[in-house]
């Protein structure tokens, strides 16, 4: 099969590959859509992730779907010819974790694009039955794909339990923050920030009902910092090293924190007497658990705009432009897609 592998720091390269063979309890997917994640930036730009260095030149991407081409023995998933979203998270469903129903936490949990499991920037995938599941009829591949964003988006919220009388700021203005303020107008809240520098997104957060976009966190504090207004739920979702600082700044006293975020380095700042002082709470949010069927329904019937999102589209000849045009997107671009097989 045709895939592209990073060799290395921006280095990508499309090769000849064995075509994967489903094991039991597996499917293969031939993909049609790949969605590039932000999180795929640190292995792509920095040839790790997290401190971890793949031991080959691995296949990236997580965020896809496809049609179910053949099946492994033993229980499995739909049959051949269906269209399927896929759930990247795969979890043991034996370990301590797994049995309270904490599977995104699984302690032997397999992720697609991270080191040293290859992902679905190639024409086939084997995935385990489990984590595939049938799109809706009226649901595109590009849109299926971005069901997992919305996924992470949707766990998040969970945890934010978001209604009325919330006051919302989300910090970062992607894809997964996109989703966020989606959901945060369907829960209700009174109302809902974007904080993105990319002054091009602002249109899009507002059409979908953000009150005010703002490029910078210090614009935010400096209107409704300290008041009855501001915001008393923060979702940090920027991937910006000093996120995490910013949005205890931001945050209202009593308030809560939602961290998605994975900053460029290991570790962040903040200042430990305005958390204190606020008596902050502190939720961190980890990929998703359970809720890409959801996810596929709100875009099915509307309630997530998903086809709205902008997007870049790029053939998998040309994986390394979407690398690049993922990391610096132009305009208003939330995500660089990958279209496979067609």
């Amino acid at each position: 099969m045709k895939c592209a592998r990073c060799f290395g720091p921006e280095d990508i390269r499309i090769v000849d590959s064995p075509d994967p063979r489903p094991e039991a309890q597996e499917v293969l997917v031939a993909v049609r859509a790949v969605s590039i994640c932000p999180s795929d930036h640190h292995i792509y730009r920095e040839g790790h992730s997290s401190g971890v260095v793949p031991d080959h030149p691995m296949i990236l991407g997580h965020e896809f779907s496809g049609v179910v081409a053949a099946l492994g023995s033993g229980p499995t998933g739909p049959a051949v010819g269906t269209r399927v979203a896929v759930e990247p998270a795969w979890h043991c469903g034996e370990c301590d974790l797994c049995k309270r129903g904490l599977t995104n936490i699984c302690r032997n949990v397999i992720f697609p694009s991270y080191p040293n499991r290859d992902g679905a920037l190639a024409e086939y995938i084997a995935c385990p039955a489990h984590a595939v599941y049938t799109m809706p009829e009226n649901v595109g591949f590009i849109e299926a794909a971005l069901a997992e964003p919305l996924g992470v988006a949707i766990h998040a919220a969970r945890h934010a339990q978001m209604g009325p009388g919330d006051r919302v700021a989300i910090l970062g203005a992607g894809a997964i923050g996109i989703a966020i303020l989606e959901l945060a107008k369907l829960s209700n809240v009174d109302a809902a920030f974007i904080v993105d520098p990319k002054v091009a997104r602002h249109q899009l957060a507002l059409k979908l009902g953000a009150a005010k976009a703002y490029a910078d966190v210090e614009d935010l504090i400096g209107e409704f910092g300290g008041t009855a207004d501001g915001a008393n739920t923060v979702f940090d979702v920027t991937n910006a090293q000093d996120s995490f600082a910013d949005a205890v700044e931001v945050c209202e006293p009593a308030g809560k924190i939602l961290v998605i975020t994975i900053p460029p380095e290991d570790h962040c700042e903040f200042t430990a007497s305005s958390a204190r002082r606020k008596e902050l709470a502190i939720q961190f949010s980890r990929r998703s658990r359970s809720a890409i069927e959801e996810a596929l329904s709100l875009i099915s019937i509307s309630k997530v705009r998903a086809p709205e999102w902008p997007r870049a589209e790029f053939t998998l000849d040309a994986t390394a432009d979407a690398f690049r045009c993922s990391v610096d997107p132009p305009g208003g671009v939330l995500r660089a897609v990958v279209l496979v097989n067609g």
